[in-house]
């Protein structure tokens, strides 16, 4: 096991990061990470697809970010699943077709999503502000921004 020193001069250690919320509307991002999939955790068989979006914006939400994670049901045996598989699929496709990652006659011709390709790329997209629950379902009071939808070809006018 490996020892992780810590620089106890940094007077903000023990302070909490608030990020800054976008306003609800039209803006432009950059995807910040290189997108992978990842496994959840057990007992989930499902796996993830994490992205975190910075706004471009030339106006104060300038650098505020977003996450979003785009789940994958792997072995979908319900009908709640199945459907969940669709929008999720959707919301990918819609994304990469917004980013210029492929495009909608590509992925309709059966052609595949290289995730390697999404970082750095831009990206108009819809958002909204929303307060964030804890596990229980009790308001946190904390707010962050959610995707609403990406928009793509003759979206973006």
């Amino acid at each position: 096991m490996g020892v992780l020193k810590i620089d106890v001069s940094n007077p903000d250690l023990f302070k909490t990061f608030d990020f800054k919320v976008m306003t609800p509307g039209k803006h432009l991002l950059e995807v910040a990470n290189d997108l992978e999939i990842v496994s959840c955790k057990p007992p989930s068989e499902n796996s993830i697809i994490k992205v975190e979006l910075v706004c471009q914006d030339e106006d104060d939400n300038k650098g505020a970010r977003a996450w979003e994670n785009l789940v994958i049901i792997n072995n979908p045996t319900t009908e709640k699943q199945v459907k969940a598989v669709k929008i999720q699929q959707s919301k990918l496709c819609q994304f990469a077709v917004a980013c210029g990652v492929i495009t909608k006659d590509e992925i309709e011709a059966g052609g595949n999503i290289e995730l390697g390709l999404f970082k750095g790329t831009r990206c108009e997209a819809i958002t909204r502000v929303e307060t964030s629950t804890d596990a229980s379902g009790k308001s946190t009071g904390k707010q962050n921004t959610r995707i609403v939808r990406y928009l793509f070809e003759s979206e973006k006018s």
